[in-house]
């Protein structure tokens, strides 16, 4: 009696196994995905987070957000400081300047209006540098404001070491008994910063960390 030969049948697209017998090809049937899974004893895994999981990350961000934010902070002092000091040298030297050009008397003083010296020295509120005819360090009518600089944030103070209110530079472009000093205190940490004035009326600034202009 002759065996019957079995052939195997390589699967092509189906998941299924097929072979041949006695002329005849037999199929095993396909098993949906699900079934194959839990046939082979595979967990389905579901996406998201856990209660703990997301309490940790909130606990994590706080204690960083605690950190992060004082150094802002300071930094946004300090950049508002710099910008101050960096104003307060370039006016000086503007005033300078367009009396040169103008063969006129210029003048700069403290001004919390934009349009007229303050009564008293309070550089904080801001300053003007203006033409100034008679070069008695005030806005006359006849004067004319020609650079308006407002008040900066997150500064403390800034005050003065000379009593005159106005610093008068004439047409040759010296100003007459100028020496002083400012000095930029900022609100909280920081360091103060200088911004010096010669006996001429060249203004240069301090590097970080200096306490005069000597």
């Amino acid at each position: 009696m002759r065996a019957s030969r079995c052939e195997k049948v390589t699967p092509r697209r189906e998941e299924s196994t097929a072979w041949r017998s006695g002329g005849t090809t037999h199929r095993a049937p396909l098993l949906p995905k699900a079934s194959l899974a839990k046939l082979l004893g595979m967990k389905s895994r579901h996406s998201g987070f856990t209660l703990i999981e997301l309490l940790v990350v909130v606990a994590v961000a706080s204690v960083l957000m605690s950190l992060a934010v004082p150094s802002f902070r300071t930094f946004l002092t300090k950049r508002s400081v710099q910008a101050a000091v960096d104003a307060m040298a370039l006016d000086l030297r503007f005033a300078r300047s367009e009396a040169i050009k103008r063969t006129t008397r210029v003048s700069i003083c403290s001004s919390a209006n934009g349009t007229s010296c303050a009564a008293a020295a309070s550089w904080k509120d801001g300053w003007i540098v203006f033409i100034d005819d008679d070069g008695d360090g005030s806005v006359d009518p006849s004067d004319v404001v020609i650079r308006v600089q407002d008040a900066f944030p997150n500064l403390s103070s800034v005050t003065t070491s000379a009593a005159t209110l106005a610093i008068v530079y004439q047409p040759t472009g010296w100003a007459r008994a100028a020496a002083q000093t400012f000095t930029f205190t900022p609100v909280g940490d920081g360091g103060a910063r200088l911004v010096c004035v010669s006996n001429q009326g060249r203004a240069y600034i301090k590097s970080a960390g200096a306490t005069s202009c000597s």
